[in-house]
């Protein structure tokens, strides 16, 4: 090899090592952990969720043990005082992902910093590009570390357990829905959700195609929609039921708040906290159903995950073009 191919190959080695992936290659040979967080305060519990899991297969890629810090990075969810005795925003809700603990690995000295984004290349992998919904291809690739390192709390998992048992019998067939409203309709780089007509068309299509189903689990974030379909299933021979949530009205403006972008006077004792147990909750609940009924947003996407798309139908209504 004469000296033109050396340096050449040298040249591509270091072109290599400025990437993202190179730089914490480097770092790793004496940083143990990878500090996850997001910055500017994140967005949406599930757009959060999405970001986190993200970094954590950069990091177990990498060979970091990865730890999320939502204490001194704070969430649209992290509440000002501790929840139980929990400060971090990210174990209100979830298991670490290893023995050590976020102060732990802060101390050792042995740690790096992500670099606060979304990362697409690992949140995002075999997604469909459009609506970004997830492939066979992407539920395999995610399941071993959702299973691993994105475990709910056993207390949070056991009290949606008893919530559901006490609403679903063992004989009882369930339809489940969740339908966005309040800030997904903005079209500002989300997909605009299906008008609440296409989505009761779409409900007595697949209640009439299996009258095996009897009752009827509802998701949503807006009033409007929780209130029209109480009225159409009052009187009917299937049980609609809803989780107790934070929902807001639609007045018909052109520029609708999120419920987790809300701010409220005088809020609820732990009211951020509550937005995100109140959303995992619905997405928990979700998972359990037999059919489902949605449209294109994290919510689904993480739900179709859990559940490994085993529904006996699934269906996911498109969302509005943009003009």
């Amino acid at each position: 090899m004469d000296i033109k191919d050396k340096l050449y190959g040298m040249y591509k080695m270091l072109q290599k090592l400025i990437n993202l992936e190179g730089y914490y290659l480097c770092k790793r040979i004496r940083a143990k952990y990878y500090i996850i967080y997001r910055e500017e305060g994140g967005a949406g519990f599930f757009s959060n969720y999405m970001c986190v899991l993200g970094h954590i297969v950069f990091a177990r890629k990498m060979g970091y043990i990865p730890i999320v810090d939502m204490k001194n990075y704070p969430t649209l969810y992290s509440e000002e005082i501790p929840v139980e005795g929990v400060d971090n925003a990210w174990n209100y809700y979830f298991q670490n992902t290893d023995s050590t603990s976020l102060e732990a690995a802060y101390q050792s000295g042995r740690y790096v910093l992500c670099n606060g984004k979304y990362m697409e290349k690992y949140s995002d992998k075999y997604v469909m590009p459009k609506w970004r919904f997830p492939t066979e291809r992407t539920i395999e690739f995610y399941t071993p570390f959702i299973e691993k390192d994105m475990r709910l709390r056993d207390d949070l998992e056991n009290e949606f357990e008893a919530a559901w048992a006490k609403l679903v019998g063992k004989e009882d067939v369930v339809l489940g829905l969740h339908i966005r409203g309040t800030d997904m309709k903005n079209r500002l780089g989300h997909p605009t959700p299906a008008p609440t007509q296409f989505y009761l068309q779409k409900t007595y299509q697949i209640l009439e195609q299996h009258p095996e189903i009897t009752k009827i689990f509802l998701a949503t974030d807006e009033n409007n929609i929780k209130v029209i379909y109480e009225k159409q299933f009052q009187n009917s021979k299937y049980k609609l039921f809803m989780n107790e949530a934070f929902r807001l009205w639609d007045d018909g403006g052109t520029k609708r708040t999120g419920v987790h972008e809300t701010k409220l006077d005088n809020p609820r004792k732990y009211h951020k906290y509550l937005m995100g147990k109140e959303v995992l909750q619905d997405a928990w609940f979700l998972k359990q159903c037999d059919y489902l009924i949605c449209g294109h947003d994290n919510v689904a996407n993480v739900v179709i995950l859990w559940k490994q798309n085993r529904y006996k139908e699934l269906v996911c209504l498109d969302p509005v073009e943009d003009d």
